[in-house]
């Protein structure tokens, strides 16, 4: 074992940064650790050049399987990545990647974290894909925050922005962490798109983000990498640089309005209905 639960309180300007489902923690002892040693007891599987990837013992060959799986994929996932950030490098890596059962979703302590704890799905068969999935969401996360341009990985625009460049790798994983339709069936549809909501769990802003991104690369034909590169403290002013308009709320709720009208439930079960016509 390399490591083990090491309990103590969070100070209060630090919280971890989460990829959860709604309503759920992704640790139930969440509250009462911080980032100073691994969380729970782990194997070290194997190491890449960027990655060394651990497992909680108790998952036995489980737990290996999961690890192998990421280990065949997460160096190309991070080069696909740190290209859409402009080759940046992080600081602090490699990560440690830690796979645990107790996990719900993905989650590490703070922006510049890169001990990324992964829920390992083990129901039926190893769900690979998933902890892939978990696993890169907070790795953009990371990246975002060595960028320091704005996108802000405990806000919704940077929390959105993890979520749609993860799906976009492994699209068959959103299941209950799509987000879209939470906003879309909001009152008056809130603008998160010119101000920034300074939380990762309110899957309505969340589901504002993540919509507005995907309409920015599918609907509008944006390439990841101009969009990442277009980083700003607001979506709104990730359009502006993107297109030289300041005017991007209306055009995008009038997009919406036919397809998923106010008032009418709206039934989407993905986060990119795009493109519309």
């Amino acid at each position: 074992m390399d490591s083990q639960i090491t309990p103590s309180e969070p100070t209060p300007a630090s919280s971890p940064s989460v990829l959860a489902p709604p309503g759920a923690l992704v640790f139930k002892a969440l509250t009462a650790i911080r980032d100073t040693g691994f969380h729970f007891p782990t194997s070290l599987r194997e190491s890449t050049a960027n990655f060394k990837v651990y497992y909680h013992p108790d998952l036995a060959s489980t737990g290996q399987d999961i690890a192998d799986g990421v280990l065949a994929t997460c160096e190309r996932d991070y080069k696909i990545i740190s290209d859409y950030f402009g080759g940046i490098t992080p600081v602090g890596i490699p990560f440690n990647v830690i796979i645990a059962s107790e996990v719900a979703g993905a989650y590490h302590w703070d922006c510049t974290s890169t001990d990324i704890y992964c829920q390992a799905k083990t129901t039926a068969s190893p769900a690979i894909d998933f902890t892939r999935f978990a696993l890169l969401a907070e790795v953009i996360e990371v990246f975002s925050d060595a960028q320091a341009q704005g996108w802000n990985c405990k806000a919704s625009n940077g929390e959105g922005l993890s979520r749609v460049l993860a799906t976009a790798l492994y699209p068959a994983e959103l299941g209950n962490f799509n987000s879209a339709a939470k906003w879309l069936n909001t009152p008056g549809r809130p603008d998160y798109i010119n101000k920034t909501d300074p939380s990762d769990n309110n899957y309505v802003s969340i589901g504002c983000s993540v919509l507005f991104l995907n309409y920015l690369h599918y609907q509008l034909s944006f390439p990841w990498d101009k969009i990442v590169q277009a980083a700003a403290p607001t979506l709104g002013q990730t359009y502006s640089i993107l297109t030289g308009s300041n005017e991007c709320l209306q055009p995008f709720k009038s997009l919406l309005q036919p397809h998923y009208p106010e008032g009418t439930p709206a039934k989407l079960t993905t986060d990119n209905p795009f493109p519309l016509t």
